[in-house]
């Protein structure tokens, strides 16, 4: 496999586009875990036990992603999967309503921003391991 050379001009837009992936990521992933508790808690058919069944798998991702891992981002894609199938198959029912179109669009979002913060976040600790800041 290939390993790309970085300039020490890609630095800052690598780090712009993970800094930006993460904010949406980070805004995704909350707006999803108090979309569950909302639903949850506020609708005649919520429960606390099933808020807490939706809400805490995703809630551990939240120091991972504090931190920048970009492994962590790449399990949550893998975690949003199940969420997203979920919602699809709800959505698509007869009896599907806003909140079920809503977090399916979220789901969608939330993969694609933790998608792309992974890969950025990974270009952009190569580039700066290949350009290191000069202290003059």
């Amino acid at each position: 496999m290939k390993i790309p050379e970085y300039s020490a001009a890609d630095v800052a837009p690598l780090t712009r586009r993970y800094q930006q992936g993460r904010l949406i990521t980070l805004a995704c992933l909350l707006s999803l875990i108090a979309l569950f508790c909302f639903s949850n808690l506020f609708e005649p058919s919520g429960s606390i036990f099933r808020a807490l069944v939706q809400c805490v798998p995703l809630a551990l991702f939240i120091p991972g992603i504090w931190i920048g891992h970009h492994r962590t981002y790449s399990w949550l894609c893998f975690v949003i999967l199940f969420y997203f199938t979920a919602f699809v198959v709800e959505a698509m029912s007869p009896f599907g309503n806003l909140v079920d179109y809503l977090a399916t669009a979220l789901s969608v979002i939330l993969f694609l921003a933790a998608m792309m913060s992974s890969r950025w976040r990974q270009h952009s600790r190569l580039a700066l391991s290949q350009n290191p800041p000069t202290d003059a």
